[in-house]
């Protein structure tokens, strides 16, 4: 009975993370269809690519990169990087690069020819929350079918014959 409700704890979890990820899609759309912005054309939902300069960084507990703060036309500003597996040594203070913005937020940061996304970036969250989804839906198939499968056991046990 335990092992059920866990089940049904991991379904629900999945079936939200799964809802959130779709409502996530028109964004995720928007963004992979926006055009790189253009001087003459005034567009609001173009990808502006801003000239930036890396003045720190700040690490997690196990010394990975997470954050960067760079400087925009002289302002300060701070992103922090979403999942992924790119050479962070690139990301040293002076290091200039280039950061995407778009509807207000910094979506991509690129340092040296490698594209870092941050957590504002419609596709990578919509990918993360998918992932949660799969992990949530698929661990409770998982745990129910144990369940269902102790369950038979237990009632063989029971019931020999």
């Amino acid at each position: 009975m335990a092992l059920a409700i866990v089940g049904a704890i991991c379904l629900i979890f999945g079936v939200v993370a799964l809802v959130y990820g779709l409502s996530l899609d028109s964004a995720a759309r928007d963004f992979k269809s926006a055009a790189p912005c253009q001087s003459e054309i005034q567009n609001t939902d173009c990808l502006e690519q801003r000239s930036i300069e890396i003045t720190g960084v700040g690490t997690g507990k196990s010394g990975e990169v997470n954050t960067v703060d760079f400087l925009d036309n002289g302002n300060p500003h701070e992103s922090h990087l979403g999942p992924g597996r790119q050479d962070t040594s690139v990301l040293q203070p002076g290091a200039p690069g280039t950061a995407t913005f778009w509807h207000s937020k910094y979506t991509n940061l690129d340092v040296a020819g490698i594209d870092f996304v941050t957590d504002e970036n419609p596709v990578g969250q919509q990918g993360l929350w998918m992932l949660f989804a799969f992990i949530g839906i698929g661990f409770a198939l998982i745990i129910w079918a144990a369940s269902l499968a102790l369950y038979v056991m237990n009632r063989r046990t029971a019931n020999p014959g």
